[in-house]
């Protein structure tokens, strides 16, 4: 369990772990595999959220994932470029709601480099990154006694 006062502590800058929707790149799933491949190459991108047109969460996608799908249905080049994205998202990668515990976020960041943010009706919030939750502990291990006094128990 994290100490309540670390936890307030993060917590009070809870709104810059979030990358909100609109800040983002983001698929729809009825985007064709050449549009995204093309994007996710000449953006660097290694996996990207995808969402319905209504902003549903659906999952991520990423070169692999495509490549994979590609393998799977012994699709040639051409076939693939025009066949939508939605039969190849990754529903597997772990997810949070916009409510989560701080302790589910931790555990969850240690396997995954980001985790998309889904409120309760399914709408797809944005991301919470690693490096944005360690950049917090980083503020907490030296900003903290700024807010708090540590006392030792005897």
């Amino acid at each position: 369990m994290i100490a309540k006062e670390f936890e307030d502590f993060l917590l009070g800058q809870l709104d810059s772990y979030l990358i909100p929707a609109d800040e983002l790149a983001i698929f729809v799933d009825t985007h064709n595999a050449d549009h995204v491949m093309l994007l996710l190459v000449n953006n660097g991108y290694s996996r990207v959220p995808v969402i319905t047109k209504d902003k549903n969460y659906v999952g991520t996608i990423s070169i692999a994932d495509i490549m994979a799908y590609q393998t799977k249905e012994k699709l040639t080049a051409a076939e693939l470029a025009q066949t939508d994205i939605a039969p190849m998202v990754n529903t597997q990668i772990d997810t949070i709601k916009d409510h989560s515990d701080l302790t589910e976020i931790m555990h969850k960041l240690i396997d995954n480099p980001f985790l998309p943010v889904i409120t309760d009706s399914g709408i797809f919030a944005g991301i919470i990154t690693r490096k944005s939750i360690l950049k917090a502990v980083n503020s907490l291990l030296h900003n903290f006694t700024d807010f708090y006094t540590i006392t030792a128990h005897e």
